[in-house]
């Protein structure tokens, strides 16, 4: 109960202090597959959005097209903090026109995460593929993900399937990136390393570390996130960093990002080989309440620069 009371002590605090949740357009150019991935499935995670923590944390728009031209459109007469590309596609679904929205938001948010894995968190597959899976850990991650990308101004996620269905999701990585494509077909195994934790704890909720492995471990392929350094389309050197590496099945052998970001991963390596183990990210220990202030302090920030822009 005292967990409960400091949770929503502390959801209220945050929405006090950024005045105005994180603004999110979910856009879904990616098809239903035969009902595999229907539109419902990507405007439920975009509604789990607007609806986390009781409401007020994030603000999420959900549009699906896979009309060249329409995200252009709406991004016109439309602003957002973060935008999430639910891209999966074996073919392309953005004009020129698009690219250079897209590119225009860049200027305005300078931030971005690559997401491999988005595409798979809601689709008809498996007992994990159920948005928000186990005990809510794919939604939690998810809304981590975004919370991270809110709290340092904004920026863009793209998720993508397995090589062959990521032709959309590489426009709009090479629009901001040229050579920072999605590579090759990997078999995903409960073998992990996390390499930090800001997507797994941050003030809005934790996530188990194996219970993602697991839900990535059920699906048979995915991408290869890119990493290293780029430059991106004003010339500026960019850094993608591995937030976390899975080996291929059985495990053990190298390992490859399924998640990388424009910023390097804070907090301690977390290591995940045992499915029984549930590689908690804060080490077994709630986290403090020094802590939370911290991280409301940032958030303070953050609210400062947005209103600022």
């Amino acid at each position: 109960m005292l967990l409960k009371l400091a949770t929503a002590a502390l959801f209220a605090s945050m929405c006090a202090l950024t005045a105005a949740p994180i603004s999110v357009l979910w856009w879904d150019s990616t098809p239903e597959y035969s009902a595999q991935a229907p539109d419902a499935f990507r405007q439920e995670m975009s509604d789990y959005l607007t609806a986390f923590g009781g409401g007020g944390v994030f603000s999420s728009t959900y549009v699906g097209s896979e009309t060249p031209g329409t995200l252009a459109a709406h991004l016109a007469a439309n602003a957002y903090d973060v935008i999430v590309f639910d891209a999966t596609s074996s073919g392309p679904k953005f004009n020129a026109d698009d690219l250079l929205a897209v590119q225009n938001h860049y200027l305005d948010n300078r931030n971005l995460l690559f997401d491999g894995t988005l595409y798979i968190r809601n689709i008809v597959f498996g007992a994990t593929t159920d948005f928000p899976g186990v005990n809510g850990d794919t939604g939690r991650l998810t809304a981590n993900e975004i919370y991270q990308l809110g709290i340092r101004g904004g920026g863009i996620m793209v998720g993508t399937d397995h090589e062959g269905f990521q032709t959309d999701a590489d426009q709009i990585v090479g629009a901001i990136l040229p050579g920072a494509a999605f590579t090759g077909i990997t078999t995903p195994s409960t073998d992990g390393q996390w390499n930090g934790t800001d997507l797994l704890q941050t003030l809005i909720g934790s996530v188990v570390p194996v219970n993602i492995l697991n839900h990535w471990d059920e699906v048979p392929t995915e991408g290869i996130a890119p990493t290293g350094v780029f430059l991106d389309f004003l010339g500026n050197s960019i850094t993608l960093y591995s937030q976390v590496d899975v080996a291929d099945k059985p495990g053990g052998g190298p390992k490859f990002s399924y998640i990388s970001t424009s910023w390097e991963p804070g907090g301690r390596v977390i290591e995940v080989t045992d499915p029984n183990d549930p590689g908690d990210p804060n080490g077994g220990e709630v986290p403090e309440p020094a802590t939370y202030a911290m991280v409301a302090s940032g958030l303070l920030a953050a609210a400062y620069f947005r209103r600022r822009r």
